[in-house]
This record gives structure tokens, C-alpha cells and sequence, in this order.
């Protein structure tokens, strides 16, 4: 006992230390709701305007324990141009204890398309907070030159892949925040962030649906996979953790005989995951990330989301905004405090 007593103090004591040290390398932040002074220009989209940002030796930090994203200039936190921040205040990781980190500085332009809500390592949205973010800011990219890309991440399969469609691998320099979580650029231009189904628009997303099959076809990748009628197997899910379907051993029995192909989309690339759901007619699926796919399918598909009256609805609003056949069956909770749900086949059936 006396032991943890004594460890709990001298890392306190170190602690403190740091902060004071950090403080004085780093300096102490404070808050700025300023933006027009670093607006650059808009790109639009179906009426829709897209703001573009700029910031001369801007800093960027990424605070991982709170998974704020914030966008600097000299000390200031401009807090409506960074990601994640609405509920920033006096007690927030930031003000409290300041950043203790060394920033790294790159003399570079770049490109910046980060984005919060686990966008570094979740599939969905990567897709929809991420990659049309280029399309937004593709304009500038050009004009500029720019060759310096900041990503979220670029380490998962499916970030590379989907990344080569829209730059050349060996003429981009992709710079990891993850990796490199506070970073100095002698200009950083990005968009605006995608806050309340921001991107959630038609134009916008189509162009990147064909940019990706453009891609696709170009490089000839052929489909290696036909199947017309798929069931999303959540195998590699935690059962604890992630949604899980408790009857999904009757469900299964029951789509074998209708014809189904049962697959588990983290054992696809991103190019095979597009190309099985462009190619199917009839998909299946408890809410999850892999459902961000139907960004790829037509119109004629028809989607059967099994979702919990409590989970997002973003699939229903994506859906609508591409004006695609969706329908959704509400499943039951097992337990109150897990995501361990039982629906009904029987509604399932009658809606294939």
C-alpha cells in the first residue's frame, strides 16, 4: 500500500513537471472563434457552398485521449475551424495542461484532410469525413501544385487503397498525423469539417462514387466476386463491444436457402468491397461501418438495414441523399446496456 502511495506521488510530481516544462517550451493556449481572416475560398457542390481555409505557419495537434483535432495559429486554438470542439472548455486536456509535445516543423504547403470521429481507423468514416474532403479541395490541390497530403491515418489496406485513386503514390508525400501528432506546416490549407451530415450531398458524392469506379475500370480490376444477394457476417466483431445479432445463426439458415453469400468485409480489399457491392442486387446487414458501402451500389439494389431504435441513422439519411432503395427492420436490445440485439426473422423474410 505504501508502495502505490509513493508511485502516486512521484508521478504526480512528474506530471506537474512536465506541464511546467512543456509550458514554457509550448507556451500557454487560448481560444479564438475568429475565421473569416483565413478563408480562402469556397468549392460548391449542388448549391452548396464548402468553405477552404488557410493558415500561414499553421499548427496542427491532434489530442488523442480527447480525439479533439485542432487547427493553430501562433497560440491560438481556432476553435470553429477544428474538428470536435464544440464542447471545448477551461477543463479540456488543451487549457488545463497545455500540449506536451514537441512540434515537429515541416517548411511544406500542405493539403490537409483530417477529420475526427475515429476517421483514423473506422471505415465508415473514413469514407464520408475523409476522402470527399479532396474532391472539396482538388481545385487547390492543382493550382497549387501541392504534393503534401496530412491524412488521419495510412496505415490500414483500405486507407492506401482507396487514397491511390485520387493521388499518385510515388508523387505524394503522405504525412501520418498519427504519427506526427503536433506538426508545424508553413501553410496548411483544408475545408470545412463534415458537422452535422455535411457531405451528405448528392453532387458531392457521386462525383466520388465515380471517381472510385472510374479508377477501378481504369486499372482494369476485375471483379473476383458475383454475388447478387450478400448478408454483412459481423464475425470479426466483439461481441461485447460491437452490435451483435443474437439469432444470427437462424437468420442464416433461413437466407442459405434463399440464395445468400455470407461475407466478412474486413477479409476484402476496399476494391473488392466496392466492386461486391456494385455488383449486387439485394444486401443485407446489421448496422456497422461496412455499410458505408452502399455509396458504391445502384439504384436498383435493394438494402435491408437491421438496426436498434438508439443507433445512429446516417445510413437511412445517406441513402436518401443518393435516393437509393433503402429499408430498415428495428431490432430488439437483449440487454439494456449492450449492443446485443435479437430482430425478427420473420420481418426480415417478408422484406427480401
Amino acid at each position: 500500500m505504501e508502495k502505490k502511495t509513493k508511485s502516486r506521488f512521484f508521478k504526480k510530481i512528474y506530471n506537474i513537471a512536465l506541464e511546467k516544462i512543456f509550458s514554457l517550451i509550448n507556451g500557454k493556449f487560448s481560444i479564438s472563434k475568429i475565421e473569416k481572416y483565413f478563408i480562402l475560398g469556397t468549392k460548391i457542390f449542388n448549391k452548396k457552398k464548402f468553405k477552404i481555409f488557410q493558415i500561414k505557419n499553421g499548427k496542427i495537434y491532434l489530442d488523442s485521449s480527447e480525439e479533439k483535432y485542432f487547427y493553430i495559429k501562433d497560440n491560438l486554438i481556432l476553435k470553429n475551424l477544428s474538428i470536435d470542439t464544440e464542447k471545448l472548455g477551461k477543463n479540456s486536456n488543451i487549457l488545463k495542461f497545455g500540449i506536451t509535445k514537441f512540434i515537429k516543423k515541416k517548411n511544406l504547403k500542405v493539403i490537409s484532410i483530417v477529420s475526427g470521429r475515429d476517421a483514423k481507423n473506422n471505415y465508415y468514416h473514413w469514407l464520408i469525413d475523409v476522402l470527399p474532403k479532396i474532391l472539396i479541395l482538388e481545385d487547390e490541390i492543382k493550382k497549387n501544385k501541392i504534393k503534401n497530403i496530412l491524412v488521419p491515418n495510412y496505415e490500414k489496406r483500405y486507407q492506401v487503397e482507396s487514397l491511390s485513386c485520387f493521388f499518385k503514390k510515388n508523387d505524394t508525400n503522405f504525412i501520418n498525423l498519427s504519427q506526427n501528432k503536433f506538426l508545424q506546416f508553413d501553410n496548411v490549407i483544408f475545408c470545412t469539417n463534415n458537422s452535422n451530415f455535411e457531405f451528405y450531398n448528392y453532387d458531392l458524392l457521386k462525383k466520388f462514387q465515380n471517381k472510385i469506379l472510374k479508377y477501378i475500370k481504369l486499372k482494369k480490376i476485375k471483379a473476383k466476386y458475383d454475388y447478387k444477394k450478400i448478408y454483412i457476417d459481423r464475425f470479426d466483431a466483439n461481441k461485447k463491444k460491437d452490435r451483435f445479432l443474437v439469432n444470427e445463426k437462424k437468420l442464416k439458415n433461413k437466407l442459405k436457402k434463399e440464395g445468400f453469400k455470407f461475407i466478412t468485409l474486413s477479409n476484402y480489399s476496399f476494391f473488392e468491397q466496392v466492386l461486391i457491392f456494385n455488383n449486387a442486387k439485394l444486401i443485407v446487414g446489421l448496422h456497422g461501418a461496412g455499410l458505408a458501402n452502399i455509396l458504391f451500389v445502384k439504384k436498383t439494389t435493394k438494402i435491408i438495414e437491421l438496426t436498434n431504435s438508439e443507433w445512429p441513422d446516417m445510413y437511412y439519411k445517406l441513402s436518401r441523399c443518393l435516393n437509393l432503395n433503402y429499408n430498415k427492420i428495428i431490432c430488439n436490445k437483449v440487454y439494456k446496456n449492450l449492443n446485443i440485439v435479437e430482430c425478427s426473422i420473420q420481418k426480415i423474410m417478408r422484406k427480401i
